[in-house]
């Protein structure tokens, strides 16, 4: 016979239950995805720094690659709601972000900027109808 699930929350105060997929971090889906987002804001800010040494490089790679996988693995096996299918699809961007700024890091390529001439065009409608 089975052993029962046990219910299992995540931090104080909050209701939801901790899955399976995420018992090795001990956070429900939403607590999970939204320290993924905050750690990805810190490692880009991190890499915008310049001069990060390839061990630490590697380490962020290694965090992208388990984070992405915990996900998957959430997404795929449990029925979510349409809130946290969103919360888990912006994680999965910011993951992707972080890991083409890591890449773009690592080649020594300068970080993609919007020229202050493209970002008034496209505010400005009249702008950009005469760019066509």
């Amino acid at each position: 016979m089975s052993e029962p699930i046990r219910k299992r929350s995540c931090v104080p105060h909050c209701t939801a239950s901790v899955p399976q997929e995420l018992d090795s971090t001990g956070l429900c889906v939403s607590h999970f995805t939204f320290n993924v987002e905050r750690a990805c804001a810190e490692m880009h800010r991190q890499i915008a720094m310049r001069g990060m040494p390839p061990d630490r490089q590697a380490e962020i790679a290694v965090y992208l690659a388990e984070c992405a996988l915990l996900l998957a693995r959430v997404a795929s096996s449990l029925s979510l709601s349409d809130v946290l299918k969103r919360r888990v699809l912006s994680t999965f961007l910011s993951l992707m972000n972080l890991r083409e700024t890591l890449e773009r890091s690592a080649r020594g390529a300068p970080p993609m900027r919007v020229s202050k001439a493209v970002a008034a065009s496209a505010a400005s409608p009249e702008a950009s109808s005469a760019i066509a």
